[in-house]
Formats: structure tokens, sequence, C-alpha cells
């Protein structure tokens, strides 16, 4: 179950990591984004979503939030299904 978690977790973070580059992206105009700004602006965002701190910190969360459901009495399956619920909905803000 520890390597599920593990697993979970890292893909949790991925999907927390794309919702929040995709919520920083500019909204294109009627002429299309301008290509050579949006690159740069991109390539920074995953560098930063790359940071080996802040991905420990995303999984380090979702794992006691996960561990914490199941000491409140929640089965393993109604744990995984809540923390993916939360990681989603962040996605689609």
């Amino acid at each position: 179950m520890n390597n599920l978690a593990t697993i979970v977790s890292i893909v949790l973070c991925l999907f927390v990591g794309n919702a929040y580059a995709q919520s920083q992206m500019p909204a294109p105009t009627s002429a299309g984004p301008n290509m050579n700004m949006l690159v740069p602006m991109l390539k920074a965002q995953l560098e930063a979503l790359g940071n080996p701190e802040l991905l420990e910190a995303q999984a380090k969360y979702f794992r006691e939030l996960y561990l914490s459901l199941k000491k409140q009495g929640f089965t393993e399956e109604q744990a995984m299904q809540i923390v993916v619920a939360l990681a989603s909905s962040r996605n689609s803000k």
C-alpha cells in the first residue's frame, strides 16, 4: 500500500502542477498568443514546477491527508477517492 500511496502522490503532484501551469497562461488574443512570449513563460513555469522542494511538499501534503483520513475512520478506498477528488478540483480552477 505504501508504494501505491507514493505513486498516487506523485501523480497528484503532476495534476496539480499542470493545473497551476494552465491557470497562469495568458488568455489568447483574437490573433492568437504570441509564441515568442509564450514559450519562455511556459518553460519558466515548468522549471519552477519541477522544483524538487515543491514536488516533495505537494507529495507530503497529499500523503498526510490520505493518512489522516484513514486515521479518522475512512477506508483506504474512501480516503484515496477524497484525495483524488481534492486534487481534481484544484485542476479545474
